[in-house]
């Protein structure tokens, strides 16, 4: 049998996987962007590139945000 203490800890996995299944690795932000993974570290720091620090070494990004960072910085060409 599983104990209730290890039954509440596998709902918790189960949530926190469900929480970061759609986040992105740096490589495949990187990917998307279509810039090297470095230029991710400059563009949080002086761009406010929106991301989620997982712990001091582990970044992740919402497709989403990347997106709506991306709209945010359009440049319309006037004829």
């Amino acid at each position: 049998l599983v104990s209730s203490d290890a039954m509440a800890q596998c709902r918790g996995v189960m949530k926190h996987s469900d929480a970061t299944k759609d986040l992105l690795t740096e490589a495949q932000a990187a990917e998307i962007l279509a810039v090297e993974p470095r230029t991710l570290k400059l563009w949080r720091h002086r761009r406010g590139l929106p991301h989620i620090r997982i712990t001091s070494k582990i970044i992740r990004y919402r497709k989403s945000d990347l997106d709506e960072w991306l709209a945010r910085r359009r440049v319309a060409i006037s004829a």
